[in-house]
């Protein structure tokens, strides 16, 4: 059980930080593009929302880790 638990949590912090680096990508061409007001901010809106969702998928992979570890 500890070494899945190791396991999740190096997922977790290697999917946050792939994440965190595509959402940083993301805010910069949404400013590059003239949002709000531009016509293709709906592109750069998705990916901000689709890494979001990967950050709550990694912070719930981090903690399943922790409680695996602790067992």
């Amino acid at each position: 059980m500890r070494a899945l638990g190791y396991l999740l949590f190096t997922l977790a912090v290697i999917m946050a930080t792939v994440a965190g680096f595509v959402f940083f990508a993301a805010i910069s061409d949404w400013r590059n593009r003239g949002c709000p007001g531009a016509e293709q901010c709906s592109d750069a809106v998705s990916v901000m929302v689709l890494t979001g969702c990967a950050l709550v998928a990694a912070a719930v992979m981090a903690f399943a880790g922790m409680v695996f570890v602790r067992r």
